[in-house]
């Protein structure tokens, strides 16, 4: 199948529109994962329902978090949580898996990581849309201030689009990095107010919240979507000042290093 999908693309991406060439990426990317399954893209709708309804039961009844709605509570961490460990994971391995594209087509550098961060995005919609969709289930109304979902989970796709430049270029000269951040992935899922209220960790450690900017935007992300606030904005355009800081330093790493990688694998 990957031999098929391969020839396909090295046949048929243009090489002189970039951004349909970068859509069509994305498209594949996104249909591969659901590829051959019996309920295709039915799991993108069943994935995020059946995560929200194990920690709801796990967190709810066995370690008795005693926190409104819980259910909602849990699954608008994991719309941020569940993006950013999928999408990071998936760009670290770019330069590998897309390999053969750089060999043989004439192609921006930056465009396998547009298509691979824009494939995640259609992913992260579906959950965003599934949210809605069980909203009133639980007496969750919307206002004007959910229109903020959409510059913090855009600082959320420019945070990993970063990230995924410096893991990539990482994974070509450490073999080992996928392992180690697997574990770093771990410990970030655990300090994130994904299970918890944020004033459980937040209020002893404030600091967190600013090291680690996947819980800015989780707590602001879930201000808008639950409970029709404004987000915290001193929270908001810091993660905004890091994803671009970070960047910056992705851009550096990926300009100097590119071809050096490309050597190394």
């Amino acid at each position: 199948m990957s031999r098929s999908i391969t020839h396909y693309l090295t046949k048929h991406l243009p090489e002189n529109n970039q951004w349909e060439r970068i859509w069509i990426l994305a498209k594949t990317d996104f249909k591969l994962r659901y590829y051959e399954t019996t309920l295709g893209l039915i799991w993108a709708f069943l994935h995020p329902i059946i995560r929200m309804v194990i920690y709801w039961v796990v967190f709810s009844y066995i370690l008795n978090q005693n926190i409104p709605n819980y259910g909602m509570y849990i699954f608008s961490g994991l719309i941020v949580w569940t993006y950013f460990q999928e999408a990071t994971r998936k760009g670290l391995m770019i330069l590998r898996n897309k390999r053969y594209l750089y060999e043989n087509i004439r192609m921006n550098p930056y465009d396998g990581f547009t298509s691979s961060v824009l494939s995640t995005v259609i992913n992260l919609a579906f959950n965003v849309l599934v949210f809605v969709a069980l909203s009133p289930v639980f007496d969750i109304a919307f206002s004007f201030q959910v229109l903020w979902i959409f510059p913090i989970l855009l600082n959320l796709v420019v945070l990993v689009y970063a990230i995924s430049l410096i893991l990539a270029v990482l994974n070509s000269f450490l073999k080992d990095i996928s392992q180690v951040w697997d574990v770093f992935l771990l410990g970030m899922f655990w300090i994130n107010p994904i299970f918890y209220a944020k004033t459980l960790i937040f209020e002893s450690f404030p600091a967190l919240m600013y090291i680690n900017p996947i819980a800015g935007i989780i707590v602001n992300l879930r201000d808008a979507l639950m409970y029709a606030q404004a987000p915290d904005m001193s929270l908001f355009w810091f993660d905004w000042a890091y994803a671009f800081a970070l960047l910056g330093i992705g851009m550096w790493v990926f300009n100097s290093f590119f071809h050096k990688a490309m050597e190394k694998l």
